[in-house]
């Protein structure tokens, strides 16, 4: 990718004016979900509760007295998800320089993508949260700076949620190796492993420290059976063009559930930014980097791994439900940056219609029963409108007015993909 690694950051007032559009638009999609929901919380307690009391944010809801708190559960989350929206704002905004303010909502389908996720476990918002700021951290202590930053992060996402905390620090590894592979010009093998043991450096005080605070705890409950651990699963737990298809038309059925398909939803305006980033012109070897880690990212989903039975007897670890976060944040660093370069050629943006109609061709014989045309018009639609404000954000006097256009498209986008996430559909209607 055409990684940036924000020497010249925007001005104050223009990155302040980002953060704060970032965080209104994060805030208020979430409100919107929890509406169409009902105004109710999606998750029964107390009956749950024991899913995040490892974090600390969660514990300020024992507080209050018990008849809150079913409500005061729901309200954290809210404003952690809406966090989590300013965070990868901050994010963006360091990682290319630029104050863009299409980067506002394009977090807030992080925050939707965080929400969906977390709604029905709370034992992952905390590392969904803190997941930008690690990048963040990371791209600097790739350059030899902020190596504290990233030792504190690692111990606060350890400790707060330790059954979370290991693919995020995995990814955080993964995803140094990704920036410096990516970068153009010859491949200097002798910097890239520098850089990587300055990483790695950085962040093994922090998770050592964390990790000889919290193992004591881990080993004193499994030895008084409040929980054991469960042996993995060489299958998958769902068919791969199932996961493919659950990235654009939305999760069907509880069963896909059951075998751990996550949840990636960003909208769908939003992946056909990301899908525009393959078209653009970058580097092929950084396009074909991310594709293979993205590609990786997404094949680990496939698989059932170990999982852990708390002592009321349900299997709470599907693991590959959990971390669709991950695959989400790589997804709009895709489209951030096709919003900051320049748009793709009209040729290669007419070679994605082809690319298009191929993956169509299999939607209804995968999706079954649950195949409707009008989403697939949408899909179309959806692609073509983001093709044409692309273009006309590219000439002159049309910058303002495509960007408002495509910042509603994205908005409105995400608020429907969510819903047919959560609820199948609009519960308000």
């Amino acid at each position: 990718m055409r990684f940036r690694t924000f020497s010249t950051l925007p001005g104050p007032l223009q990155q302040r004016r980002t953060l704060w559009l970032a965080l209104a638009c994060s805030l208020g999609l979430v409100l919107a979900l929890y509406l169409a929901g009902g105004w109710r919380p999606y998750v029964s307690a107390p009956a749950g509760f024991h899913y995040g009391i490892n974090s600390p944010f969660d514990m300020l809801a024992f507080l209050l007295p018990p008849g809150w708190w079913v409500q005061a559960q729901q309200a954290l989350l809210i404003l952690r998800t809406a966090l989590a929206g300013w965070c990868i704002c901050l994010y963006l905004v360091r990682h290319f320089g630029s104050s863009c303010r299409l980067f506002a909502p394009l977090s807030a389908g992080y925050a939707a993508a965080v929400y969906t996720g977390c709604i029905i476990n709370l034992v992952w918002v905390d590392a969904a949260l803190l997941l930008p700021l690690l990048l963040a951290a990371a791209d600097r202590a790739l350059r030899g700076q902020g190596g504290r930053a990233m030792a504190a992060l690692c111990f606060v996402c350890v400790v707060s949620n330790c059954y979370t905390a290991w693919p995020v620090c995995l990814f955080c590894l993964l995803y140094g190796l990704w920036q410096l592979l990516a970068l153009p010009g010859a491949l200097d093998w002798r910097r890239v492993c520098r850089a990587m043991r300055r990483l790695a450096a950085a962040m093994l005080p922090g998770v050592a420290l964390a990790l000889l605070l919290v193992l004591p705890v881990v080993i004193t409950q499994y030895h008084s059976d409040a929980f054991q651990f469960l042996p993995g699963s060489a299958d998958f737990g769902f068919g791969p063009m199932a996961l493919a298809y659950c990235l654009f038309f939305g999760r069907y059925s509880s069963a896909c559930a059951a075998a751990g398909m996550p949840y990636l939803y960003i909208g769908s305006a939003a992946l056909m930014l990301a899908l525009c980033y393959f078209l653009g012109s970058a580097p092929t070897r950084a396009k074909f980097v991310s594709a293979l880690l993205t590609a990786g990212v997404a094949a680990s989903y496939l698989l059932e791994l170990p999982g852990v039975s708390w002592q009321n007897g349900d299997d709470l670890a599907v693991f590959p439900f959990r971390y669709g976060f991950l695959l989400s944040a790589m997804l709009i660093l895709f489209a951030a940056d096709t919003l900051v370069h320049a748009a793709p050629p009209v040729p290669a943006l007419g070679a994605g219609l082809f690319l298009a109609a191929i993956y169509l061709l299999g939607y209804r014989g995968t999706v079954g029963s649950a195949a409707r045309l009008w989403r697939l018009a949408a899909g179309a639609v959806l692609y073509l409108a983001c093709c044409v404000l692309l273009r006309q954000r590219a000439r002159h006097g049309w910058q303002r007015q495509a960007g408002k256009v495509l910042a509603v498209l994205m908005l409105a986008d995400v608020v429907v993909s969510s819903c047919i996430s959560l609820y199948g559909g609009f519960l308000w209607l």
